[in-house]
This record gives structure tokens, C-alpha cells and sequence, in this order.
């Protein structure tokens, strides 16, 4: 009720010879309140953790909430890498080695294609295409929820040992190949392809 229908009913009132009473109707405001939905872990209801909604195993965090440094930059890529730190998202870690090591930037890492140079450093070789990544390349989960990204740290002729962030507790994860294809991506993503930076002067 607004203040003129108060004042024109007052008078009314008071013309009558009646006592108008005024009533304060309290008006109730809905909160939404969010909750996660039914059957979905509380990890895969965290912005911005990389579980998929497929269930992964349990040697597998998808979310950390603290923890310092797993793995030394002097522990991989020839004791040249950088540090791993469990407890921040997975493409931080491409990222800030490839920003020290001046490799390039890594501003689309999940919307790269085959065939094309980016920035003019940084090309996307696609799984299965038969190209065997070198130490420092970025190895690139997709499909399900959430992507995620690890750094290739060795290859062998089995398989690609790589480190990583916000996933295995001990920051490091392994690949196996078979024929051209390299596996190993957990739940319901799959091994993209690799990135690799021409400023990059690792090899196998």
C-alpha cells in the first residue's frame, strides 16, 4: 500500500467519524537455495574441478582444497622443470612453464586444432595422427564434464609419463600406447592430442 491510498483512506475515514487503522503486511522474500544434484559426488559439484560425472577411480583426486608442492621443478624434464602444485587447476601448470620457458601462450589450450600454428610457436597434434610428443608437450584430456591437461615428462616406446596438477596425489600420471594411440585418460575422457611449442628443443 502506497502512502496516497493511506492519506485517501485517512481522510475518509476521518470524515466518517471512524479511526482508521493501519496494517503493515509483512512481505517475505524466497532465497534459492542450490544444492548438488542427486548422485553427483561433492567433488564434481566444486566450479572449475576437472571430475568427470563418469566416476573415476579413487587414486584419482579431483579437487584439492590446499597442499603445497608435490613434485620440484629439478625432479622432471631433465631438472629443468617447474614446480607441481597439487592444490591448483591442471592448466596452470602448462601454462607457467610454458611462460618461463618462453614457449608460448597457452590462452586456447582446449580449442586447438590440427594443422594450425598458434601464436606462432604452438601447434596441436591430434591422438593418432603418429606423432610421438617430446618431454615439455602438453598431453590433452577431453570430452566428459571437465577437460584436463598433463606435461609430458618421459616417453617410452610403452607408454608417456607425465606430471600434473588437481588430479593423481602424487602429481604424476602414465599413458600407455598402443599402435599409434596413446590411452589412459580417465572416466569418460579421452587422450585429445598433444601441444607442442617449435621453442621447445626436448627430445626423446
Amino acid at each position: 500500500m502506497n502512502s496516497t491510498t493511506t492519506q485517501k483512506r485517512t481522510d475518509k475515514a476521518t470524515r466518517s467519524g471512524k479511526t482508521a487503522v493501519a496494517i503493515a503486511i509483512p512481505v517475505l522474500t524466497a532465497t534459492a537455495v542450490l544444492a548438488p544434484t542427486v548422485g553427483m559426488s561433492a567433488a564434481a559439484a566444486v566450479p572449475g574441478s576437472e571430475q568427470s560425472v563418469q566416476s573415476a577411480p579413487t587414486s584419482r583426486i579431483s579437487h584439492y582444497s590446499g597442499g603445497g608442492v608435490t613434485i620440484r621443478g629439478n625432479k622432471w624434464l631433465n631438472g629443468k622443470g617447474v614446480a607441481v602444485i597439487r592444490s591448483r587447476q591442471c592448466t596452470e601448470l602448462a601454462t607457467r612453464l610454458y611462460a618461463k620457458k618462453g614457449w608460448g601462450s597457452l590462452n586456447n589450450i582446449y580449442g586447438m586444432r590440427s594443422g594450425r600454428v598458434y601464436g606462432g610457436k604452438l601447434t596441436f597434434h591430434r591422438n593418432g595422427s603418429g606423432y610421438v610428443p617430446v618431454p615439455g608437450d602438453v598431453l590433452v584430456e577431453l570430452g566428459g564434464s571437465y577437460q584436463h591437461v598433463a606435461v609430458v615428462n618421459r616417453v617410452t616406446k610403452k607408454g608417456i609419463h607425465t606430471v600434473e596438477q588437481n588430479a593423481m596425489p602424487n602429481g604424476r600420471h602414465y599413458y600407455p600406447i598402443k599402435g599409434k594411440k596413446v590411452y589412459g585418460a580417465f572416466g569418460v575422457r579421452h587422450v585429445g592430442g598433444f601441444i607442442h611449442s617449435k621453442k621447445n628443443p626436448n627430445t626423446n
